[in-house]
């Protein structure tokens, strides 16, 4: 079987690997180093990718905070990494997961740093269960500039890994082809897939 996989970090040599998403520093990263130096105003500080660890740490951000949550087994090994030992992974890796934890916790403050196209179902869904949160640019996700295209007629399987790469596929290749066998990560990007289908069926 031939795979296709269009996420920025391929996590399998035997795929065939055109990343449709690019990860790269803020420009500007005044705010995200003003969130780093207040982060004693927080109770809650929120990754929901091994990207928002990295950046946050390239500009200066620690972890000495009560409660570090994390989405994901990637993103608890980013932390790990890190050293953070005291690491609150949601039971599910995806924005409902995090929304489901939430809502068993003691009310509070939350700092996400996360990227720019971030969606707003997190911080919509703590606010509607009583927490304060803030967000932060943490890094850029963009369509790489010259995307490779490969010849869909030789790929049997497509893996998205965020709805920016269902997106950017799009963007490429026009169309998403029903006869492939298409795979999603996480809910939020096989909602983006299912919106897709529904509009063109």
């Amino acid at each position: 079987m031939t795979v296709l996989y269009t996420g920025a970090v391929c996590p399998n040599s035997s795929y065939i690997h055109t990343p449709l998403i690019e990860i790269d520093k803020v420009d500007d990263d005044t705010l995200l180093r003003s969130a780093t130096n207040r982060l004693q105003e927080f109770d809650y500080l929120l990754f929901t990718s091994r990207f928002a660890v990295k950046y946050w740490m390239l500009s200066g951000g620690g972890f000495d905070i009560k409660k570090i949550v994390s989405i994901g087994e990637k993103t608890s090994e980013a932390l790990r990494k890190a050293g953070v030992k005291n690491i609150n992974q949601t039971l599910k890796d995806d924005s409902f997961g995090v929304i489901d934890w939430f809502s068993m916790q003691k009310k509070g403050r939350v700092l996400i740093p996360r990227s720019n196209i971030a969606l707003p179902i997190i911080p919509e869904g703590l606010k509607s269960l009583g927490f304060d949160v803030e967000t932060v640019t943490a890094y850029i996700n963009r369509m790489p500039e010259n995307p490779q295209k490969v010849n869909l007629d030789n790929i049997d399987k497509i893996i998205f890994t965020s709805p920016s790469t269902v997106d950017n596929f799009l963007k490429l290749y026009g169309a998403i082809p029903r006869y492939k066998e298409l795979v999603t990560r996480g809910v939020v990007t096989q909602k983006r897939l299912e919106e897709y289908f529904t509009k063109n069926s």
